[in-house]
């Protein structure tokens, strides 16, 4: 399966899907015009790789803002890993958020409530 590349920009942020060398990465700012359009690439790419997820997967996220509509689609994206853990594979979220910013971290807890995907929380000044 080809890896998934989208650039960051002001207001959206970097994905960096790439199943060969087990690296899944979102990263910056989650604000598009168009959340469905930005996105849409992105839960059909882990769609078409749910089918037949690699062992073990780890998705890091490290969102420095997200707007409302972003959580949401997050939230989407989280509940998607859930079918790889139901394959019997490994899945977990790494979840980054900045120690000035107490509202990520809790934000991370509260999709790590909802799902059964493990979460790992990583802080960062």
């Amino acid at each position: 399966m080809d890896p998934l590349f989208i650039e960051a920009s002001d207001c959206t942020p970097l994905i960096s899907f790439d199943p060969v060398n087990n690296s899944f990465e979102i990263r910056g700012i989650s604000k598009p015009a168009n959340v469905f359009e930005f996105y849409d690439p992105v839960l059909n790419w882990l769609d078409q790789y749910l089918e037949s997820p690699n062992p073990k997967t780890i998705l890091s996220i490290k969102l420095e803002y997200l707007n409302s509509a972003s959580a949401k689609i997050i939230n989407f994206i989280i509940k998607k890993l859930e079918r790889a853990l139901k394959q019997g594979k490994e899945a977990s979220v790494l979840w980054h958020y900045s120690v000035h910013e107490p509202d990520m971290k809790e934000l991370g807890e509260n999709y790590a409530m909802m799902y059964n995907v493990p979460f790992e929380y990583k802080s960062y000044e």
